[in-house]
C-alpha cells in the first residue's frame, strides 16, 4: 500500500479490518430478519454474532501487527529499477481490451474446477457425504497455479503493450473466478435443487454470495502476489545506466 503512493494506511488499515466482519453481519441479519418474517423456526443463531465478534477481535490485533510489519518491510526495500518521476503516455487500447482480459482470466481457473464444484455443492446443499479430500487438494493446488500464470501473463502482455497499470488488472483477473462460481452455483440452485421457500432461498443466495466474497478476495491476493514477484523480478534484471 505504502509502496504504490497510497495515503492514509490507519484509515486503511481500519475498513480492511472492518470489511469482512460487516458484511457478514449484514449476511446474518438478512437471513435472520426474513426467518422472522416468514415465522421461520431456523432463524439465525445468535452463536453467529459471537462469532463474527471473536472473528473481529482475533484479526483486528493480527491486522495491525501486519500492517506494522509491512510498512516496516516496505521503507527498508525500494522499487528494483529506477523509476522515472514522470508517467509515460500509455497507448490507446480498444476499450473491451480490460474487461475481455479479466473475464477470460476468471473463466481459465474456472474450468478447472467446474466438474469438481458439482460435488462440493452437493455436500454443502444436496446432504451427501465428500469423499475425495485428495482429488480436492489437487484440484485446489491446479487452481493456484493457473490463477498464477494467468495473472503473470496478462502482466506480462500489458508490460508490453507499455501500460504498466497491472495492479489492479491482476488482482481482478485472479478475483473474477468468484464470479464465475457464483454463476454456476445460480445454475446449481435451478439445476439440482428443488428449494422453493423464500427463507431457503434467501439463505442459499447469501451464503454462496459471502462464499464467492472470501474467494474471490483470496484468488485476486494471490494473483496479485504472483503478478508482483514476477514484475519485480524482470525489472531486477534490467540493466540501465
Amino acid at each position: 500500500f505504502k509502496k504504490y503512493g497510497g495515503s492514509a494506511w490507519k484509515r486503511s488499515m481500519l475498513r480492511n479490518q472492518l470489511f469482512l466482519p460487516t458484511v457478514a453481519f449484514f449476511a446474518w441479519f438478512a437471513v435472520h430478519w426474513v426467518a422472522r418474517m416468514k415465522s421461520s423456526s431456523s432463524t439465525g443463531p445468535s452463536s453467529s454474532i459471537l462469532f463474527i465478534v471473536l472473528f473481529l477481535l482475533f484479526c483486528a490485533p493480527v491486522h495491525v501487527v501486519g500492517t506494522l510489519l509491512g510498512r516496516r518491510s516496505t521503507a527498508k526495500g525500494t522499487f528494483p529499477c529506477r523509476v522515472h518521476t514522470l508517467r509515460r503516455p500509455i497507448p490507446p487500447k480498444h476499450f473491451l481490451w480490460e474487461p475481455a482480459f479479466i473475464a477470460v482470466s476468471g473463466a481459465i481457473p474456472f474450468a478447472c474446477v467446474y466438474i469438481e464444484m458439482y460435488f462440493i455443492f452437493s455436500s454443502m446443499w444436496g446432504y451427501k457425504f465428500y469423499y475425495v479430500y485428495g482429488f480436492a487438494c489437487a484440484i485446489l493446488c491446479i487452481l493456484t497455479l493457473v490463477i498464477m500464470c494467468v495473472a503473470v501473463t496478462g502482466a506480462y502482455i500489458l508490460l508490453n503493450a507499455e501500460d504498466y497499470r497491472w495492479v489492479w488488472l491482476s488482482f481482478l483477473s485472479g478475483g473474477s473466478t468468484a464470479v464465475y462460481i457464483w454463476l454456476y452455483s445460480l445454475y446449481y440452485l435451478v439445476a439440482s435443487t428443488k428449494m422453493t421457500g423464500v427463507v431457503q432461498l434467501v439463505y442459499y443466495n447469501v451464503a454462496t454470495a459471502f462464499g464467492c466474497l472470501c474467494l474471490g478476495l483470496a484468488c485476486g491476493t494471490l494473483s496479485f502476489a504472483a503478478t508482483s514477484l514476477f514484475v519485480h523480478t524482470i525489472y531486477r534484471n534490467i540493466k540501465s545506466d
